[in-house]
């Protein structure tokens, strides 16, 4: 799954064969139909274990306890954090969400993120710390900063700790009260 993973992230979606798979993992193409029915479900069990590792690392870093904006800091600074340090999978769940697989997907892999920072969001309705909007308009005020970061990283661009506090901080100042 993580040549799979690699070679989309490098060069996209059509240089992905079974063929390249195999030559990037140096196993016989034969041997990824034991694993996988195809070369589609392959790509989808990648983005599922990407979510899932990614959703096991965020919210073991958020927990329950802390206040809920720092939970949403926690939040934001553990997706950050995590694919800073793979690239190439943010990349690949980037190019993977663009394309007719997602939707064979389903979103089953993404809810689970989803749900954890909606139960942020319920948790600062509740409190009175966070706007009573619809999640769907908060949660388009958390992602694209980050992902627009992610993205210019990958064309180089450094950010300073001072630049990504103050991405964080208009995130929440966007969700406050």
């Amino acid at each position: 799954m993580r040549a799979a993973m690699d070679i989309v992230a490098e060069d996209g979606f059509g240089a992905a064969t079974t063929a390249a798979i195999a030559d990037r993992t140096g196993l016989a193409e034969g041997t990824l139909y034991r694993h996988f029915k195809s070369k589609d479900a392959l790509l989808i069990a990648a983005y599922r274990q990407l979510k899932a590792d990614v959703f096991e690392r965020v919210s073991a870093e958020t927990g329950d306890s802390a206040s809920v904006k720092d939970r949403a800091r926690a939040m934001w600074l553990g997706m950050w954090n995590t694919y800073c340090h793979d690239l190439p999978a943010f990349t690949f769940g980037q190019r993977f969400g663009e394309s007719a697989l997602s939707r064979q997907e389903g979103g089953a892999a993404h809810e689970r993120i989803m749900d954890h920072i909606c139960s942020i969001i319920e948790d600062g309705q509740a409190s009175g710390e966070i706007r009573n909007l619809q999640r769907d308009v908060l949660v388009a005020f958390f992602f694209p900063p980050l992902v627009s970061m992610l993205k210019q990283i990958n064309q180089g661009k450094a950010w300073s700790d001072t630049e990504i506090d103050a991405a964080i901080d208009a995130a929440w100042q966007a969700w406050a009260v």
